[in-house]
């Protein structure tokens, strides 16, 4: 039998060639076709302790919950892993805002990308407080003198002077002034009227990690009666002459002061002195001239009602006896 040998032409050699070509190259392309997966697999932050908090992760979302009682960061820096060939930005390890508008954006191999937003769950109990004390109460007005403490009790407050703050809310423009708060404990705290408060009628406001509580009574501010301490009068000196005049400083509105008195030892009589002078924390008094010589024990002095206090007088005795002469 003859066998029969059909001769390749140079066109076929060559087509040949090409279909072996495309099927090598199209068998490459489908192996290394780029990855679609653009996922955060995981999402893991410190707290505070150092411990670690991983996020419940969805389509869109990065659930982050926070634990209980722990101050809450501006900042964080994650760790994350993503899918397989696909990049993420911000980048893991790298410090972002702890905020609900911060956004993470995974890029897949192929270039298709996925967005995922932070979202925050404070672990905090309510804040319930209640005013304990500090108030004080004049013809049915309510009110706190400066310079001392409004003292709340109740449950939930954080006991650090950084996540708890104290507000006095103006009741006229609901402008809000911070006041120190003095102590605090994780069931009271005590917050401070300071001399700068604006007259006013204000609530407490105080707010503790994430809670805040706007309490319900309202209270004036005052600075409360004019008064003269034992320390100021001592500088009074011990022997005073007839007409000689000699000044009183006082922190506690003496200026309102609109009578000074003595009492004579011998007569028991009070005998008032003259107020020739008075200024913003001080008082200028004069010995009249036809007051009678002798010791003196006591003192008395009046001062006007105001919107919390009614008139005086008030009275004590000198730590060491005035001596009038001539």
């Amino acid at each position: 039998m003859n066998t029969i040998y059909k001769r390749f032409s140079v066109s076929s050699y060559y087509l040949l060639i090409l279909c072996v070509i495309i099927i090598i190259f199209g068998a490459c392309k489908k192996e290394y076709e780029d990855y679609p997966y653009a996922d955060i697999l995981s999402f893991t932050i410190k707290d505070a302790n150092g411990d670690p908090v991983k996020a419940i992760i969805d389509e869109k979302n990065l659930t982050i919950y926070w634990p209980s009682g722990q101050a809450v960061p501006d900042h964080i820096t994650p760790t994350i892993i993503v899918s397989e060939r696909a990049s993420v930005s911000p980048a893991s390890g790298q410090s972002v805002a702890f905020e609900e508008t911060t956004r993470f954006v995974v890029t897949a191999q192929n270039g298709t990308s996925k967005a995922y937003l932070i979202k925050k769950v404070i672990n905090q109990p309510l804040l319930k407080i209640n005013i304990s004390s500090g108030i004080s109460v004049y013809n049915t007005k309510s009110f706190v003198n400066r310079g001392s403490n409004i003292n709340v009790t109740g449950d939930n407050i954080m006991a650090s002077k950084e996540q708890t703050r104290a507000f006095l809310v103006n009741m006229a423009n609901h402008t809000e002034k911070e006041i120190a708060i003095a102590s605090i404990t994780p069931i009271s705290l005590s917050a401070t009227i300071d001399a700068g408060v604006p007259d006013g009628i204000y609530q407490l406001k105080v707010v503790s990690g994430l809670r805040s509580v706007v309490l319900e009574r309202t209270f004036g501010v005052s600075n409360g009666r004019p008064a003269i301490t034992p320390v100021e009068l001592s500088t009074i000196k011990l022997t005073l002459k007839l007409g000689e005049e000699f000044v009183i400083n006082g922190e506690n509105r003496i200026e309102l002061i609109n009578q000074f008195a003595i009492r004579h030892v011998a007569t028991k009589l009070m005998y008032n002195l003259i107020i020739k002078e008075t200024k913003t924390g001080q008082l200028t008094l004069k010995v009249p001239n036809d007051l009678p010589t002798g010791n003196y024990d006591l003192y008395s002095y009046n001062y006007p009602a105001g919107d919390y206090y009614p008139a005086g007088p008030l009275s004590g005795v000198f730590d060491d006896m005035i001596a009038i002469v001539n």
